[in-house]
């Protein structure tokens, strides 16, 4: 008996021991040096005698300051801080980078570590995969047998396919230094290895701006030959960087471009220009284009100069398809109800003979002030007063000062629902014109009611209108206007000439009618108008009568629409002008069609015909095609074929295209661009020599 109770006491003793050294079940733990906890929780827990040694398994969680992980088992020693987990491990640094490995050896900081099996996906998505990994310093990663890729799998466009990945025997990433570095490498795109280097980095995707080489533009030219564009991105400081870009051309002279960007609180400037290295001996060709804007607490001010030694050189390489370069610069500040604008500006015609080839606004002033109520009449006005010293192309100087004065007043009868629109206007003006060589003191007054009778219709979500409209207007004749066509912006327009010194002349009525119907898929709107001015002198030759106009629009919502502006003689009913176009989408397939017509006493002018379609073969990938023909002497002026490829991590540009223009020294040509884009190294589907004859889709 006294036998078994020692039994009992010396099993009870074991018991207790144990209890102290096992916590089994839904237990955590926490261990505290100098504050620095490091919190595990696990379904079973066991502690050594001596306390320095922990067993976890079973759901393991891991917290400490740096990390939080999650592992099948987990092994901690206390004293030299070090935690081995193997099985399921994923770690979440205090970066939110997560790494998922099979076993894993760390530090409790996470500032030494390694593992076997290493999948990394970085905060902003990049993903690194590896067979071995290990960390040192906490930000310098190493990864053994890895491939890099930014491409996120919702992107992808084919199975376990990324856009573009980097395949090595080491890949470094270093986080302190936002940089990526790789040990014989290869580059693959869609999974095709297209390059090899031994050495390679480029900066991680957390990176706004690094220097270091963008991606390379390939094209070949039947007039320009094979061309290679490689640009070079110097990042001199986080506000301004520049990127120089040789172009090396086969046929054609060299070039180099630089494109310079500066940002300040108070300033923004843009410098872009280029060189050509005159292989050819035919000159030195070059331009010079600087943008900026002052931002400053007196208003808005920007300016910008364009130049360039060579009227051809910019289309001929495909820089720009500039003809008029413009330089100067704009002031302008509101205040209240108040406008100020100053600005000078010199524009070059460059497909003009020299001598029409300048042209010059040296200044145009203008200031408005709107809704002032006069105390006499409690009227609001609009004053519009104006100064402008202009030179045109024919080198003939005038000078205008302008003081114009505007009320409107809108009345609705409620008797015989009819609207009157009612204006006054009247214009001062002092003309000096060096060509006519006289001065003129000028006077336009104007008064004008647009009257309308708004019948409206309404059955459920549809609602149709029709609304009459007649417009007589109050004018002295004048020896200043020129012969005007009425358009769709203009049918109703108090007055359709555009300059400063001049006014339409003489009394007139504009009369027509506007048709809506509106509903939840379908818009169409359709205007008829013509305008009658009352003949001075009675002359037979006189055009006291337009034409007549017809303006339509169909609106489709998200099909598309079809827009059409028609002009029919008065006297012979012929077709004078048709322009169309429109834009239609079917499923995958959207198509634009434009068509200019033009004729002048039934003699066609001008007839020119263009199309164009795109097809969406999937979310990342377009077919565009256009061609543009003129129709009257039946040849083409051009047609293009481009693919366009784009995800969130690679952009691919091929585009054909066949161009007859020519202009001066300009031939015609025909070739082809092809761009890849490496993101997050740029993204634009607007590199390459891209060209588009038709609507714009």
């Amino acid at each position: 008996m006294t036998q078994i109770k020692q039994y009992k006491f010396f099993f009870l003793a074991l018991v207790i021991t144990y209890c102290f050294c096992l916590i089994i079940f839904n237990t955590s733990l926490a261990l505290s040096k100098e504050n620095k906890e490091v919190k595990i929780e696990a379904d079973q827990i066991e502690m050594s005698n001596d306390g320095n040694k922990i067993n976890a398994s079973g759901n393991i969680k891991i917290e400490t300051q740096k990390l939080n992980s999650i592992a099948d088992e987990l092994i901690y020693l206390k004293d030299i801080e070090v935690m081995k987990a193997y099985g399921n491990v994923v770690i979440k640094d205090d970066l939110d980078n997560y790494y998922f490995l099979d076993n894993f050896v760390s530090d409790k900081n996470f500032n030494d570590a390694m593992g076997s099996s290493i999948k990394i996906r970085l905060k902003d998505g990049t993903r690194i995969v590896g067979k071995s990994f290990s960390r040192k310093d906490s930000n310098i990663n190493q990864i053994d047998d890895a491939i890099y890729t930014p491409c996120l799998k919702e992107g992808y466009i084919i199975s376990n396919c990324p856009g573009w990945k980097l395949s090595a025997n080491r890949v470094i990433h270093d986080s302190e230094n936002k940089a990526v570095y790789y040990e014989g490498a290869t580059l693959s795109v869609l999974n095709i290895p297209i390059l090899y280097t031994p050495f390679f980095s480029h900066p991680d995707p957390s990176v706004k701006k690094k220097s270091g080489l963008l991606m390379p533009t390939i094209a070949s030219d039947s007039v320009l030959g094979e061309t290679l564009s490689i640009p070079f991105f110097y990042n001199i400081s986080s506000n301004y960087d520049l990127t120089f870009t040789p172009t090396i051309q086969t046929k054609k002279d060299d070039y180099y471009s630089f494109d310079y960007r500066h940002l300040t609180k108070n300033h923004k400037l843009n410098i872009n220009s280029s060189i050509s290295n005159n292989e050819s001996n035919t000159g030195t060709k070059n331009h010079i284009f600087i943008a900026g804007a002052v931002k400053n607490p007196f208003g808005k001010f920007d300016y910008k100069i364009q130049t360039s030694n060579n009227d051809t050189y910019l289309r001929k390489n495909y820089i720009n398809d500039l003809t008029i370069l413009t330089s100067g610069l704009n002031f302008s500040k509101s205040i209240n109800n108040s406008y100020l604008e100053f600005n000078s500006y010199i524009y070059k015609h460059l497909n003009n003979n020299n001598n029409q080839k300048w042209e010059y606004i040296y200044p145009n002033i203008q200031y408005n002030l709107d809704d002032y109520t006069d105390p006499i009449f409690n009227l609001k006005w609009d004053i519009k007063n104006s100064l402008l010293n202009y030179k045109n192309i024919d080198k003939e100087s005038s000078q205008q000062i302008s003081s114009e004065i505007e009320s409107n007043k809108v009345v609705i009868s409620k008797n015989t629902g009819l609207k009157f629109e009612n204006t006054a206007q009247n214009r001062l003006l002092y003309f000096n014109n060096s060509g006519d060589n006289f001065n003129q003191l000028r006077i336009f007054p104007q008064i004008s009611s647009k009257i309308s009778f708004p019948l409206s219709k309404n059955a459920g979500t549809r609602t149709e209108t029709i609304e009459p409209i007649v417009m007589p207007i109050l004018a002295p004749y004048n020896n200043y206007n020129n012969s005007q066509i009425i358009t769709n912006s203009n049918i109703f327009s108090l007055n359709r000439e555009t300059s400063l010194s001049q006014w339409e002349s003489g009394p007139r009525i504009n009369y027509g009618i506007n048709w809506l119907i509106n509903n939840e898929s379908l818009f169409i709107n359709t205007s008829i108008g013509q305008s009658v001015k009352f003949n001075k002198n009675k002359l037979p030759n006189s055009h006291k009568i337009s034409n007549y106009f017809i303006s339509n629009t169909l609106d489709f919502g998200n099909i598309g629409y079809i827009k059409s502006d028609i002009t029919i003689d008065r006297t012979d009913l012929y077709l004078k002008d048709n322009n169309i176009n429109s834009s239609i989408k079917i499923n995958k397939i959207k198509f634009g069609f434009d068509y200019d017509y033009e004729t002048s006493n039934r003699i066609k002018t001008s007839e020119q015909i263009s199309l164009g379609a795109k097809l969406s073969l999937n979310k990342y990938t377009d077919v565009i095609a256009s061609v543009r023909k003129d129709l009257l002497t039946e040849k083409s002026i051009g047609n293009a074929l481009g693919v366009y490829y784009e995800n969130d991590c690679l952009a691919i540009n091929l585009d054909y295209y066949r161009d007859f223009t020519a202009v001066d020294d300009i031939t015609n040509s025909s070739g082809f661009s092809f761009t890849i884009t490496l993101k997050p190294f740029g993204t634009s589907k607007n590199y390459g020599k891209i060209k588009n004859f038709g609507p714009n889709l």
